[in-house]
Formats: C-alpha cells, sequence, structure tokens
C-alpha cells in the first residue's frame, strides 16, 4: 500500500490514531497517523512507515499474565501486538483497555497512577520522595547500587506512611496514597532513618539528601492541575539545599531538615528571637508616630529580615508593610486595616508571648520563609510585631556559621 493511500485510509477513519501492518497475516508493526501526515514523498510503502511494536503471543489470560501485561505497558508506552500461537494477528492492547478488562479480579490492585486519578477531589493525600543528585550516585556507585537506595527508601516511607507505596521508575522517585496527612515528626523520623542506614553503607556521601512533598488530592479535580503542581514543588524543593519536604495545601509548609547540622539550626532560631527583640525594644522606646521609621532603620542592624508590621489586640494590621529596601525580589505591600486576628502568628503571640513559624510559602513573596512575632505594650495597650524573614537569608545565616565538632 502506498502512502497515498494510507492518508486516504486515515481521512476515511477518522477516528483511528493507529492501524497494524501485516505481512501475509502476520503483524510487522503499528502506523501512526502522525507520522504519516508530514510525509511528502509518494515512493514510500505503509511498510516503510510501520514502527517495531512489542508482540504478546498466546496472552496469558489469568489475573498474573494480565499484572505482568500491565507493568510492561506503561514502559513502552504504545499499543501491544497481541497474536495466537502461530503469530497470526489477533488485535492490540492499549493500557486504558486492560485495566477496564483487568477489574473483574476483585483482589488486583489498582496501580496507583490509576488510584491517584480516582482519588481527585478526596480527602487524600499524594506523597513523593525522591534523591537529590540521584545521578551523581548512581555514577560514583553503578546502577545496582543506586535501585537498592531507592529500595531504602521506599521501605522507610512504607514504614512510616500507611497506604499504598510504589516506585514510578520515570521519575525515580517514591508515590504513595495515604488518608494520613502528612505530620511534622513523622516525616523528620523518616529522614532520620533513611539518614541513619545511607551513612551505615556509603559513608556519608555529602551530594545527596531527599526531598518530599505532600499534596491534598481534595484540592485538584484533574490529573493536568495535579501534574503541573508537582513539577513547581518539585523545582522548588531541589532548588533548597538539604533534606527538605513541602506539605501543599491552602498554605504551603516546609519541613526542613538538616542531619549534619542540627544545632546550627537551632542556633539560627534563637539568634532571629534575641535580634527580633532587640527590634522591638526599638519600637517600644520609640514614638508611636514613628514606629514604622525605626522599623525602616531596623534593617541596617538586621539586613536578613524582609518585612516588619504591627498589628493591634485585635488583630487588625495598624502599620503598613515596611520593607526591607535592599530586598531584590517582589515583596507584595500589606496595608493597614488588614485582618490578620486569625493568623497564627498573631493568635499565638498573644496567647503564649512570642512565635516562631515553621517555614512556608508567603503570599507576599511567593516563597519560603519563617515569620515571628512578639507581643507588647505600649501606652497601656496590648499589640503584635511580627517580621518575615526569606528562606534564602537563612540559608545564608546557616552557611556563614562556623560548624562545631561534635
Amino acid at each position: 500500500m502506498s502512502v497515498q493511500e494510507l492518508k486516504e485510509i486515515f481521512s476515511e477513519l477518522k477516528i483511528y490514531e493507529y492501524l497494524t501492518v501485516l505481512k501475509k497475516g502476520k503483524p510487522i508493526g503499528i502506523v501512526f497517523r502522525k507520522d504519516v501526515e508530514g510525509i511528502t514523498r509518494k515512493d514510500l510503502l505503509t511498510g516503510e512507515l510501520s514502527r517495531l511494536a512489542v508482540k504478546v503471543k498466546d496472552l496469558n489470560l489469568s489475573k498474573e499474565g494480565l499484572i505482568g501485561i500491565m507493568e510492561l505497558l506503561p514502559i513502552v508506552k504504545e499499543p501491544i501486538i497481541i497474536t495466537d500461537k502461530k503469530g497470526n494477528y489477533l488485535g492490540v492492547l492499549t493500557y486504558d483497555v486492560l485495566l477496564h478488562y483487568i477489574t473483574k479480579y476483585k483482589e488486583f490492585v489498582i496501580p496507583l497512577i490509576q488510584h491517584i486519578r480516582e482519588s481527585l477531589g478526596t480527602d487524600q493525600y499524594l506523597y513523593i520522595f525522591g534523591i537529590k543528585n540521584f545521578k551523581g550516585f548512581r555514577d560514583k556507585f553503578g546502577y545496582e547500587k543506586a535501585k537498592g537506595l531507592l529500595k531504602i527508601l521506599k521501605e522507610d516511607i512504607q514504614e512510616s506512611i500507611s497506604g499504598e507505596v510504589e516506585e514510578i521508575e520515570e521519575k525515580e522517585e517514591i508515590w504513595a496514597v495515604s488518608k494520613e496527612p502528612p505530620e511534622k515528626e513523622r516525616i523528620k523520623h523518616l529522614f532520620e532513618e533513611f539518614f541513619r542506614e545511607y551513612t551505615v553503607l556509603f559513608a556519608d556521601y555529602p551530594h545527596i539528601a531527599l526531598y518530599g512533598m505532600s499534596i491534598n488530592l481534595k484540592l485538584f479535580e484533574s490529573l493536568d492541575k495535579l501534574n503541573e503542581k508537582i513539577k513547581e514543588l518539585r523545582e522548588r524543593a531541589k532548588n533548597v539545599s538539604g533534606y527538605i519536604f513541602i506539605v501543599q495545601g491552602l498554605q504551603p509548609k516546609l519541613i526542613l531538615y538538616d542531619p549534619r547540622r542540627k544545632k546550627v539550626l537551632k542556633n539560627i532560631k534563637e539568634k532571629i528571637m534575641s535580634d527580633f527583640e532587640k527590634v522591638l525594644n526599638e519600637v517600644v522606646n520609640a514614638p508611636k508616630e514613628l514606629w514604622e521609621f525605626t522599623l525602616y532603620d531596623a534593617f541596617k542592624k538586621y539586613p536578613y529580615f524582609e518585612l516588619f508590621y504591627i498589628m493591634s489586640s485585635s488583630g487588625l494590621q495598624i502599620s503598613n508593610n515596611v520593607i526591607n529596601p535592599n530586598a531584590s525580589y517582589f515583596i507584595a505591600q500589606g496595608k493597614k486595616g488588614t485582618d490578620r486576628s486569625e493568623k497564627p502568628y498573631f493568635k499565638e503571640a498573644m496567647e503564649k508571648g512570642e512565635y516562631i513559624s515553621d517555614i512556608y510559602l508567603s503570599k507576599a513573596t511567593d516563597d519560603f520563609c519563617i515569620t515571628v512575632s512578639k507581643k507588647f505594650q505600649y501606652e497601656g495597650k496590648v499589640y503584635v510585631l511580627a517580621g518575615d524573614i526569606n528562606f534564602k537569608e537563612i540559608h545564608k545565616l546557616i552557611k556563614e556559621t562556623p560548624r562545631k565538632r561534635r
């Protein structure tokens, strides 16, 4: 059959995206509409355009046989040709058709991706874990040890998170679907376990760390939107050094873990609160009408802060956002009158006197930050001072803090 004849057939059979090419009743490959449409040469024959395809002879319809085909299809990503025992053509098999067919086996475990698709819009959580610089590790230690490292990670995840866990080979990641929301201590414990096992096996090869994320599937109605969010969070996570886990929700948060510098991180938080106390003292000792000017001057001594603002005892912002003039990125202009009474940095400061947040995604900068706040009195009235520090600045503080020998 000529290319022109093939084009005419595709024109008539508008719903078909591919056709199987036979030679004397035996399948030799598959020809796709998209490959044919761009061809201008008239001397080619259909057989020259066909792609080789995986062939399965005498398909095993048992549960085990179908599961084996299911595992193969996501790898080849194209239809599989089915033949009888003698190699005569019977038809083609695609992932969706196979998935529909095997539902007669009630005990069959639905593949994770299908599980995710069915869980969209429900109160379940998708967990994704990967290894930074996995390629560098594989180049140094070899393919088998790299696969072993992913196996260690998968086992740690199975022990920490209840639900369906699966390795996604093409992403070199471990995915899980669970009804359990992410908990900070559980994630840190998982990181600690992996780090402990890893250092025993590979002597603390310094160039790898875990990244992870959890996404509430209730917030997504389509796989396309979910995949966009996964890509965004993966890029964010890989751009932050150390062990990092992003909790995606209405207010995304960051769980950070650095097993090599635990004490340094604690000291950094103490430094931030100490410096913030000094800023607060400057405010208390200044006239109220000069508070914003006082905060503006504070950036000269404490340049790692990105903004300050003050709230009344009812949670209303009574100052504008006082923004660090040396910030090289966009910061939203928060204004007087904004109600922050439900924010944890207001409620915790009012209740306990002071507050320092976990790392979260700031709406002001669309980047990760920490918020600190502290309650104070002025002329008999109660106020709360809050300040934000961009995570990049915290990272600089960590680098500038010398390591102490163990």
